[in-house]
């Protein structure tokens, strides 16, 4: 098994490693959910035992029509491995959807743009932020706490992006140092306006802590910038929905899957 094996991150300061994710999300309605299930489990699976892979995380919307996959990848060599691997699964896995849009988060190759294109992704670049790398594996096998992981995704512009910035970069310095927040990772639009932000907890009980221990960071950032949507995936408690309720996010549930 070809597994990933990096430093632990940095005590103080964010690694080069830690910004040189990269995120592939994509959006999609169910036209076979059955057939889509039986795909996706085999895919998964390949996808954990897989070097780089770090996220290969899937959610359903409330109504059970939606679908919503986000993967992570170690790097660009990751990703360009998974791209190769186009299995009978996944070639089952996209007869039995309709993609609505795919999405690349961080500095993609134009190689791997090329192997996208079908797809017609949209790109955004690294802009700030973190994701932290996944502990090494012990044994083979998706664990009950990889799960359990929580996933918050902002889209947003900022009004004032030098006060916006200084902000940003505060509240990304304190979840750096924080264990239970594995991931605030920025990106930005090729127009330099739109910005997309996507937050990792290790579980819901994580990202209520870290909700209640940084409201008064949250809220300088908030001031400097326009929040177009919100999305919460895997974490629906009163808890988090009253915390949040100002923000009118949209949630969706855990539907298979996993990130380290």
């Amino acid at each position: 098994m070809d597994n990933i094996s990096e430093p632990n991150p940095q005590a103080v300061g964010i690694s080069d490693a830690e910004r040189g994710r990269i995120f592939v999300t994509m959006n999609a309605t169910f036209r076979d959910e059955e057939k889509c299930r039986v795909a996706m489990e085999t895919i998964v699976n390949d996808a954990h035992a897989a070097y780089g892979v770090t996220s290969h995380f899937w959610f359903r919307s409330e109504d059970g029509k939606s679908l919503f996959v986000v993967e992570q990848y170690a790097d660009g060599r990751a990703l360009s491995k998974a791209v190769r691997r186009f299995t009978t699964a996944r070639i089952a896995f996209f007869r039995s959807i309709k993609v609505a849009d795919v999405s690349a988060y961080g500095d993609v190759s134009l190689g791997i743009k090329i192997a996208f294109a079908p797809l017609s992704p949209n790109y955004m670049n690294y802009y700030e932020g973190y994701s932290k790398p996944a502990p090494g594996a012990r044994e083979s096998g998706i664990k009950d706490f990889e799960r359990k992981r929580v996933f918050v995704a902002t889209n947003a512009t900022f009004r004032d992006e030098a006060q916006g910035k200084e902000a940003m970069k505060a509240l990304v310095q304190i979840a750096h140092a924080e264990a239970e927040v594995h991931s605030h990772f920025w990106t930005r639009g090729n127009d330099g306006k739109a910005l997309f932000v996507l937050e990792q907890y290790a579980d819901e009980e994580a990202l209520v802590g870290d909700l209640d221990a940084n409201q008064a960071s949250r809220a300088a950032l908030l001031e400097t910038m326009e929040v177009s949507d919100v999305t919460v995936y895997g974490a629906q408690s009163d808890e988090v929905k009253k915390t949040l309720d100002p923000l009118r996010p949209t949630y969706m549930d855990y539907y298979g899957g996993y990130s380290k």
